[in-house]
């Protein structure tokens, strides 16, 4: 078996001259249609296995090992395998691609095709994309001796020499530079309507740590909504917005993608009916300069959100395992959460963002365990009297036995409390930590009431006004213009009302 070792990865730019960097694009181009290829054969390949009997007849066997010991002798057979794939890459290679692609950069692309096409056959996808002109950006090699080669802070590439762009001041570079490399990747990033080209260096290892992020102790129970993140350690609790700075930018990304529209539907009138709706069947679309820098101009604007949210993440999960890495937090369905929080989801990726922070708090030699929810029913359920209530998403408290909890903080204190082996609530363990992390879940929701006293925050915080005695209470009706709210009950408003933005 192929052993594995940790890796980190230590991106440079490329110094390209123009001649360089026209080489560059056709090599990606003949990627690109190498990968297309790779993506229709092994679609053909995988309708053709369904399609036999044994396919039928294996389906019906309980799971085990003899089961899938039989669809991988089926795969075989159907040469629906990944040495297959790179196989068939092979061939179609021997061809103007070879002039451009080499054959462990081709092998990689049809690495790629093959398990693109396995996530449709194993139900994790229902489709696969075909990749457009100038919808590739991406080559790789399978080692540091052909190919894509790094030495002496110069990537060569079959006749290329490109030096890299070295910041010797670097803390980073210079500890990536010392580690031993596995492979290379090439990377076409557009900037401003511009082509600019890195090289990242698959390093083994571990990642550089900063002496500024330290690495906590601490217990962390997580919750993370679609527009809110709660926070509870032993000793700090906090409830925040989710990547509160990008939601705002959103009304000109919204303007930017109104002025695409006018400027399609005054270049292609004739591809409109006379009620405004675009008219059936297939299209020519005509597209003005004009148009063509407005698509710049959005595109630009989403690089810049990507790179920006992903700062934020950085920070969040910096200040999280700061605190402590052994995380524990609840299984999201994404999916699902994207049907009801589109507009949300797209904006802060919290998928993303659970994903790096597993990495990171593995890298520390922590953990982040994700407990099924419907085994925990967290926001339901009472520590004291162990009832579990449901409660509409527009009860933002929990309120029960005397408890009287931000109903995110609280979900969050109850992540630290479940079992990781039986995956289910220690009541008993839950109990025991409960008054000593009271006040500190106090202090987090004080933190929230004078944050809103000098601004806005979202409706999902539940600190609308508050009572003569102090305590924070859901508002009755509250309309506010913040970019974030919770869904309403009734789940037949309509869609922009029911998008968290």
């Amino acid at each position: 078996m192929k052993t594995t070792t940790p890796s980190f990865i230590l991106e440079l730019p490329l110094k390209t001259t123009p001649v360089q960097e026209s080489t560059i694009l056709v090599r990606l181009d003949a990627g690109r249609q190498l990968y297309n290829a790779c993506l229709g054969e092994s679609l053909k390949r995988l309708d053709l296995l369904r399609q036999s009997k044994e396919y039928q007849q294996i389906r019906t066997l309980p799971k085990g090992k003899s089961r899938t010991e039989a669809f991988n002798a089926l795969n075989k057979k159907f040469e629906f395998t990944e040495y297959d794939v790179h196989h068939y890459a092979a061939g179609v290679r021997n061809s103007w691609i070879n002039e451009h692609i080499g054959i462990h950069i081709a092998q990689k692309i049809a690495t790629r095709a093959f398990k693109a096409v396995q996530k449709k056959a194993f139900g994790k996808a229902k489709n696969v994309r075909f990749k457009g002109n100038n919808q590739f950006d991406t080559l790789e090699g399978k080692n540091n001796e052909t190919g894509l080669i790094f030495r002496n802070n110069t990537l060569y590439w079959a006749g290329l020499e490109m030096p890299c762009i070295i910041d010797e001041k670097s803390d980073v570079i210079s500890y990536g530079l010392n580690h031993e490399i596995k492979y290379c990747r090439i990377v076409r990033r557009k900037i401003n309507s511009k082509n600019r080209f890195y090289v990242q260096l698959i390093l083994e290892g571990i990642p550089y740590q900063k002496p500024k992020n330290k690495i906590g102790t601490e217990e962390i129970g997580l919750d993370v909504g679609p527009s809110t993140i709660a926070i509870v350690g032993d000793t700090k609790a906090e409830l925040k917005q989710f990547c509160s700075e990008i939601a705002p930018k959103q009304k000109e990304k919204r303007k930017l993608q109104r002025k695409q529209d006018r400027q399609r539907r005054a270049n292609n009138p004739e591809n409109y009916n006379e009620n405004g709706t675009v008219k059936k069947g297939k299209k020519k679309w005509k597209k003005s300069n004009r148009y063509k820098k407005t698509s710049s101009e959005l595109a630009e604007l989403d690089r810049k959100l990507a790179a920006h949210r992903k700062s934020l993440h950085g920070k969040d999960i910096n200040d999280i395992i700061a605190m402590g890495t052994r995380i524990t937090t609840e299984n999201i369905p994404y999916k699902a959460w994207q049907k009801m929080y589109g507009k949300s989801i797209q904006v802060r990726a919290p998928s993303m963002f659970i994903s790096s922070l597993k990495r990171k708090a593995e890298n520390a030699g922590g953990y982040l365990i994700e407990f099924p929810t419907n085994t925990t029913k967290l926001s339901q359920v009472c520590h004291i009297c162990g009832n579990a209530l449901p409660k509409p998403l527009s009860q933002r408290w929990h309120i029960c036995c005397g408890i009287e909890m931000q109903r995110d903080l609280y979900s969050a204190f109850l992540a630290k409390c479940v079992d990781i082996e039986t995956s289910s609530l220690d009541i008993a363990r839950a109990q025991q930590i409960w008054p000593g992390l009271e006040p500190v879940l106090s202090e987090a929701v004080s933190r929230v009431i004078q944050s809103a006293s000098g601004g806005k925050v979202p409706s999902s915080f539940g600190v609308g006004y508050q009572r003569q005695s102090g305590s924070p209470v859901e508002p009755v009706a509250t309309v506010t213009e913040a970019a974030d709210d919770v869904v309403r009950d009734n789940i037949y408003e309509d869609e922009s009302r029911r998008e968290v933005i």
